[in-house]
This record gives C-alpha cells, structure tokens and sequence, in this order.
C-alpha cells in the first residue's frame, strides 16, 4: 500500500512539473540560453503591448524584435561590453526618480486630497474655472501706415473687407480673406490683443502697429467666458491641490533635515 502511495505522490509531482512546463515553454535558445514564453511576455507588458489584441503577422515581428534583442544582449556580454559612466550614471538617477515618484505617491495615499477641499477651491475661485472667451478675428495687413489709411478708407466706404485683405495682406491669411481663425488673449501681440478684445461684434478697428506692420482688425464672432462645471474641472483641481501638498512636505521635510542652500557657487558652474 505505501509503494503504490509514493508512486502515485511521484506521480502528482511528475505531472505537476510537466504542466508548469507546459504553461511556461521554452521559446527561444540561445546558446546554454533558455527563454521562455512568461519572459515574452514580461517584455511585452514593458511595452505595454496588449498582444491579445494583435494580428498573427505584428505577433511574429515583436517576437523576432525580443529574439534581436535577446541575441545582442548576449553577444555584447560574452564580448564584455559594458555601460559607460555616463550611462550608468542616467541609470542611478533614474532609479532615483522613480524611488522620489514612489515616496510622493505613498505621502499623497497617506494625505489625500479630499472632495471637500476640491469643492471649496472651486468655490473660492470660481474665475479660475472658466472656458475663456473667444473671438474669431480678420485682419488686413500691410507693411506702411500710408497703405493701412488708403485701404482704411475703403472700407469706410464699403469696399469688401475680405477682398482687399485677399489684395493687400502680406501674410498667409492673404489667401484666406484674412481670416485667423478662433483666439484667445495671451496669444495674440498685446498691441493687437488690446484692440482685438475690446471691439464689438462686425466692428471695424482703426489702424493697429504692431511689430508685423499695420493691421485693420475685425470680429467676426464672439464666443463668451463660460464657467466649467465642478465635475469637468475636478480632476485639475485635484492636480494642483496635490502639487500645494508637495510643495508642504518640501517645506516640513527642509526643516526636519535642517536643509542649508549656498546659490553662490553654482553660477561658476559650466555645462557641457
């Protein structure tokens, strides 16, 4: 009875073994090299690779990548080919990095932001919060004052704003009757900004210098400054109360260690 027993136990172990085999087979030998299918798709999920989801073709071309890789890695090995200095380098502070990463997540775990901060910053700037208002603007062009007046007064008279902006303008809008499209303060010279976000709707500016020559401005449409919703801003809002926290632990973490900085030295400092 106990020798039929152990066989059966060796059994159990026999097949166990060969199924784990089975699970995780050998894919690729290089040499006295085993890889095996769980190491594939180790290097897959480093890729982030969703393989299930490929087809037959772009299967076999990232498994002859693994193989290249595979093959190299070894050859540079045996021909004792190792990091330089500076590699090796990048590589410790990209260990840093990621241990300075995980310290920040485990700190925000321990302090999250909670929804009632996120509620109460919302509330407390409310203009922060805001689709900014937009205009669609067309403009005319030109490189003299004497040339703005002329075309100036043309429109007083009626003449077609997109046609002589068609004519005259001496930037690519010349092939678009002017038109600039939708925009925004902050991306537009002050000296036209100013005078762009101050006209009504089909106004007509007078003659606006900027550094690009002699514009007329009109506005086509505005689209006016909307508030976000709670909802649609809440994640932003958690992002930026997330950095006010860091910027707190900065601060507790200088005191507990006594941080001492000297900025004089640096400035003799010469990169490469």
């Amino acid at each position: 009875m106990n020798k039929i027993l152990i066989f059966l136990i060796c059994l159990g172990f026999t097949y166990g073994f060969a199924a784990e085999k089975k699970q995780d087979p050998v894919v690729l030998k290089i040499g006295n090299q085993s890889f095996t299918l769980k190491e594939f798709e180790k290097n897959l999920n480093q890729m982030r690779v969703r393989y299930v989801n490929l087809n037959p073709d772009m299967k076999k071309r990232l498994f002859d990548q693994f193989v290249k890789e595979k093959l190299f890695f070894t050859a540079a090995q045996d021909s004792g080919i190792k990091l330089t200095e500076e590699q090796s380098e990048n590589i410790e502070r990209l260990k840093t990095m990621y241990v300075i990463t995980n310290y920040i997540s485990k700190m925000l775990q321990e302090n999250p932001v909670t929804e009632t901060e996120i509620k109460y910053e919302y509330e407390k700037n409310p203009q922060q919060y805001q689709t900014p208002e937009r205009r669609k603007l067309r403009h005319i062009l030109v490189q003299t004052e004497e040339k703005a007046k002329e075309i100036l007064e043309q429109l007083k008279n009626g003449a077609s704003f997109e046609e002589l902006a068609s004519q005259h303008n001496t930037d690519a809008t010349k092939q678009r009757g002017g038109d600039l499209g939708w925009g925004q303060r902050g991306i537009y010279v002050k000296e036209f900004e100013n005078v762009a976000f101050s006209l009504k709707k089909d106004e007509i500016s007078d003659i606006v210098k900027t550094q690009f020559g002699y514009h007329i401005i009109r506005v086509d449409e505005i689209s006016p400054a909307q508030q976000r919703s709670l909802n649609e801003v809440s994640q932003e809002i958690k992002r930026k109360l997330e950095q006010n926290k860091i910027a707190t632990f900065e601060e507790q973490l200088k005191k507990k260690y006594k941080v001492q900085v000297d900025y004089s030295p640096i400035e003799d400092i010469k990169t490469k």
